[in-house]
């Protein structure tokens, strides 16, 4: 007999336990009054995928949850017409029974809530990054007039297998011997990395380690900025990477690419930009200055096209017109751009697809101003995350191996943590799903303690040499009781999200 919507909502559902629980818990944690609501979103979530949700395990199937009635976890009337018509849509039976309804609804809410999970970690595991993940992967069309008349943009490819990286050249726990290696993709865990310690403590030196070991697995793009000179022989020589060193050499990257010419698009790049540019300075910019600078990026990309892309010295011709339009003088914010735009930084030869699918090393010497630097370090990370963020999520195995895309390298990560760029806090919270993988050098736990995104909390691995830092953080990472002060050379302590526990390890010596 075909099902029909009184029938949605007298029959009764239910999943696993272990999927129960998954939502149980995210409904505490997003403050939920009532059972349904996640089961509602797992079920939806599913339903987003084109492919049928697999059959149940035989331990799952034999371990399942208290049910719910449909009237509960579907509504009534044009709600549960809507899900009646999902589920029917998504079905590859020819004929919609009871039995059947009941058994796909089971398994969209099993692999919903798995997906839910992932989601929340993904989202750096708080409310914000997860309502971001959720409206990302639910593609809001925005404006009614919205227009795309561009090409469509390519997916970019991955790179399949688990990849253990040894930690450090020796790499053993003092305590047990055992050899130390973090799965930069494996299930459970994420791909990014801290590594952090005084200078000449070896924090550089295992970080390039760590990576010609990835390196040897396949050839992951890879984008570094150097500031001291000590990374460029290594990275042009062990991964074919082309050294820049702006101003005397432009980067050739688009950074104002914007793929569609819609408003919304514009309006929203126009935005990142604006704050890319503007974190240049200690002093935040006004709210005047703010929107005059943010509405002269959005006149430079709306008049930007394939033929003529825009470039910054475009934006900092539209910012002097702005003030014009609005009556004001010049002051320190065009100043800056003025100053900055003099140099060629960047040359828009390569999209940020083509760009992003090379490995680069972009040295950044301390002759240059510290203005400079981080523009540079700015725009091409919010060109980065804009590109990354907009491909499909990395397949995964049936291990929950995620394939992985493109590793960034980030020396001296004081200098654009200080900034608090919203691009680098998106990348260390959504990139994982994207096949993302970053890498933060930094000299002490303390640089990461002003930072308002959680950063470390979303680090796969945190790796901490001898270094001078605040009881406070070095607690708060890797326990009581610890000192990085007292480590002596080459060892250091190092904490795996996948295994939550810490380790004093010897990553190096100096024979």
């Amino acid at each position: 007999m075909v099902v029909g919507i009184p029938d949605l909502a007298t029959s009764t559902f239910r999943t696993t336990r272990t999927a129960d629980e998954i939502c149980a818990d995210l409904t505490a944690k997003l403050g939920w009054k009532h059972r349904y609501v996640a089961a509602r979103l797992a079920v939806g979530r599913s339903l987003a995928l084109p492919e049928q949700p697999p059959e149940l395990k035989d331990e799952d199937s034999e371990d399942m949850a208290i049910p719910l009635r449909g009237m509960q976890l579907f509504g009534e009337d044009a709600h549960a017409s809507a899900w009646l018509a999902l589920i029917t849509q998504h079905c590859d039976d020819a004929e919609m029974t009871k039995r059947v309804l009941q058994g796909l609804v089971t398994r969209h809410w099993h692999r919903g809530a798995f997906l839910l999970k992932q989601d929340w970690d993904d989202g750096g595991q708080q409310m914000e990054g997860f309502v971001a993940r959720l409206a990302e992967l639910a593609s809001f069309a925005g404006d009614g007039d919205r227009r795309d008349d561009s090409p469509p943009t390519a997916v970019a490819p991955t790179y399949a297998g688990e990849v253990r990286l040894p930690v450090g050249e020796i790499a053993r726990d003092l305590k047990s011997d055992e050899h130390v290696t973090f799965s930069v993709n494996g299930a459970g865990g994420s791909p990014h990395m801290a590594i952090m310690g005084g200078v000449g403590s070896g924090k550089t030196r295992t970080a390039i380690h760590m990576l010609r070991t990835l390196r040897r697995h396949y050839e992951l793009p890879l984008l570094a900025f150097d500031f001291k000179g000590d990374l460029t022989d290594s990275f042009t020589r062990n991964f074919g990477a082309t050294s820049i060193t702006p101003p005397e050499l432009a980067i050739p990257l688009d950074v104002l690419h914007v793929p569609s010419s819609d408003d919304t698009s514009i309006k929203t790049a126009a935005a990142r930009i604006r704050d890319s540019i503007a974190a240049v300075k200690a002093r935040k910019p006004s709210g005047v200055q703010s929107e005059a600078l943010r509405e002269a990026v959005a006149s430079v990309l709306r008049h930007s096209s394939p033929d003529a892309p825009a470039n910054l010295p475009d934006v900092a011709s539209a910012l002097e017109s702005e003030y014009e339009d609005r009556g004001r003088k010049s002051d320190e914010l065009t100043a800056t751009l003025n100053e900055l735009t003099q140099f060629a930084l960047f040359k828009p030869d390569l999209s940020p697809a083509a760009f992003f699918a090379r490995s680069w090393i972009i040295q950044l010497p301390q002759d240059g101003s510290a203005e400079m630097r981080r523009l540079i370090i700015n725009l091409t990370l919010d060109a980065l995350d804009r590109w990354i963020n907009s491909q499909s999520d990395a397949p995964t195995d049936d291990q929950g191996t995620r394939d992985l895309r493109h590793l960034t390298m980030l020396d001296e990560a004081h200098v654009i943590l200080s900034t608090r760029l919203p691009a680098l806090a998106n990348l260390v919270r959504m990139s994982r799903s994207k096949g993302g993988a970053m890498m933060l050098i930094s000299q002490s736990p303390d640089d990461f303690e002003n930072a308002e995104d959680g950063y470390l909390d979303n680090m796969g691995m945190t790796l901490a040499f001898n270094t001078q830092a605040k009881p406070g953080p070095t607690k708060r990472i890797f326990g009581n009781s610890v000192s990085l002060a007292a480590l002596p050379v080459g060892e250091a302590l190092c904490r795996i999200r996948s295994e939550a526990r810490t380790q004093k390890i010897i990553c190096w010596n100096k024979t």
